[in-house]
């Protein structure tokens, strides 16, 4: 009995953490986001484009990819930020950094491995 206790706390202890570390990540996101550079992993090449994001309070999210715009609703989940565009399926990237001004996100599309680096406007 004591050991399912002691299994329990930790695990509260654990989801605890975790769920802090998200909902912080979530509101570090908040802002306009601008596209410095965009990397092509897997063939280790620069890509070019206008790519600009921009993340709500309420969880509500709007980009533009080349012209290309979008919006719908966000939330982090450990490492990964979750995407579903309105109408659409969910898209999930990991987060490689978010810290001050800087977001790193490295995505695979249709397996090639890319990462984009954005600044806080």
């Amino acid at each position: 009995m004591r050991k399912a206790i002691v299994i329990v706390s930790i695990l509260s202890l654990a989801f605890t953490v975790f769920s802090c570390s998200e909902d912080q990540k979530e509101k570090d996101l908040i802002g306009a986001w601008t596209l410095v550079e965009w990397k092509d992993v897997t063939n280790d090449r620069l890509k070019s484009g206008e790519v600009r994001f921009v993340f709500n309070e309420g969880k509500r999210y709007e980009a533009s990819l080349n012209g290309n715009a979008e919006k719908g609703r966000f939330w982090v989940e450990f490492q990964n930020l979750h995407t579903v565009e309105d109408g659409k399926s969910e898209k999930k990237v990991k987060i490689l950094k978010l810290e001050n001004d800087t977001l790193i996100m490295e995505m695979n599309r249709m397996g090639t491995i890319e990462e984009m680096v954005l600044v806080k406007e």
